[in-house]
């Protein structure tokens, strides 16, 4: 395989697969990226055996052929390595990188870097057949607007593998629009927003996807302006925006039925400026116990009581917040850390938090949201701290 390239096409090729490269590989060729010279491009693989990517960029073929070379190795080099013509040239399993490093002076390198036979790396199947949504077809959505909901639901994937399902967002699509859903038992958060599907799709489909993959499907329509093709088929996923595409497997379900656990009839309703809540919350959270991280909430009309107790280090906190509330009093508790990063999520000037009782989950919205939206995180409370 012989070639030249541009050293700055090189460098976005590799930062385009090199998520998929897993940092403590099942077998040792997944430590490699797959390079594949032909016609007038270099084409670039990665995968970990559940997420591959694979880029294209233009470079001038001399003789087409294909090598896998250490990723980590190869992506070092070529991060330190100044703009300007670079060429390959492959003997055996054998890359040698040559090229001038300066265009004013006689400075030139070369290294070489010993790879494995294309034929020792997995077999990449980049297609897919689905239901097929292309994004840049959809009215009244952009990149924007599909990253921030993957942001405000990814959050809330569970950490573990005790129910398989939790560790991804459901994402379903019907004609009228889309849904991410994801929670982890303690937290909870749903987005929707209304759109016209109905010429991409004539029936719903839905897929539990790993975070992983939704974060390469945001890198991908912030970096091609929302111009994305998905596709969902019975066992993977599939994006292609631009010259790259990505597959990743599904995670299996059914997904868990949340519809009964969402409160129908939460009737304490306040309203609070986040920029005084969650200032005020961390600050409580400091003196709190460091096994349950709870932060009490007394709930009466025209205040709010935030308290924590810590028998670790025998410390406590209180703090009021002025609130519009005129119902019955309410004492609860909750996790700190879920309650901050629920409000940080929401994005607004002020919450809107709906409770019912000290067991009921509690459901916080932003106060006024933005047209064609619906937002909402249920956080679960805890029992009370003696």
């Amino acid at each position: 395989m012989q070639l030249t390239l541009q050293r700055n096409d090189l460098w976005r090729g590799l930062d385009s697969v090199l998520d998929a490269v897993p940092a403590k590989p099942a077998l040792p060729v997944l430590n490699t990226l797959l390079l594949t010279a032909s016609g007038n491009t270099l084409s670039l693989a990665g995968t970990d055996l559940a997420l591959s990517i694979e880029t294209r960029i233009p470079a001038v073929v001399r003789v087409p052929g294909a090598v896998a070379i250490p990723a980590r190795s190869l992506a070092d080099l070529i991060r330190e390595w100044p703009a300007g013509e670079l060429s390959f040239d492959v003997v055996g399993e054998r890359l040698t990188l040559s090229g001038r490093l300066s265009d004013t002076a006689r400075r030139e390198a070369s290294y070489a870097i010993s790879g494995v036979a294309a034929a020792d790396f997995p077999e990449l199947q980049m297609q897919l057949h689905g239901v097929s949504v292309d994004f840049a077809a959809v009215d009244g959505l952009d990149a924007a607007q599909l990253s921030r909901m993957i942001s405000r639901t990814v959050f809330a994937v569970a950490k573990d593998d005790t129910r398989p399902v939790l560790n991804g967002v459901l994402w379903r699509l019907t004609p009228d629009g889309m849904d991410m859903v994801a929670t982890d038992g303690h937290r909870f958060a749903h987005t929707r927003r209304s759109l016209d599907l109905a010429a991409e799709i004539s029936a719903p489909a839905e897929a539990i996807v790993p975070p992983a993959m939704l974060a390469q499907l945001a890198k991908l329509l912030n970096a091609h302006a929302g111009r994305a093709r998905v596709t969902i088929g019975d066992s993977q996923l599939l994006v292609a925006a631009g010259d790259t595409t990505v597959l990743s497997r599904l995670i299996e379900g059914p997904y868990v039925d949340y519809g009964p656990v969402i409160p129908r009839d939460n009737d304490k309703r306040v309203q609070l400026p986040t920029d005084q809540l969650i200032p005020a919350v961390r600050r409580v959270s400091i003196l709190a116990s460091s096994y349950t991280h709870q932060v009490r909430f007394r709930l009466t009309p025209e205040l709010l009581e935030l308290s924590a107790v810590s028998p670790e280090i025998g410390a406590e906190a209180h703090e009021t917040v002025p609130t519009d509330y005129s119902g019955e009093s309410l004492e609860v508790g909750y996790n700190a850390n879920y309650l901050v990063e629920i409000l940080r999520k929401l994005d607004t000037p002020e919450v809107v938090i709906e409770l019912k009782n000290h067991t009921t989950a509690a459901i916080l919205r932003p106060a006024e949201p933005v047209a064609g939206e619906d937002y909402y995180c249920l956080l679960m409370p805890l029992r009370p701290t003696s």
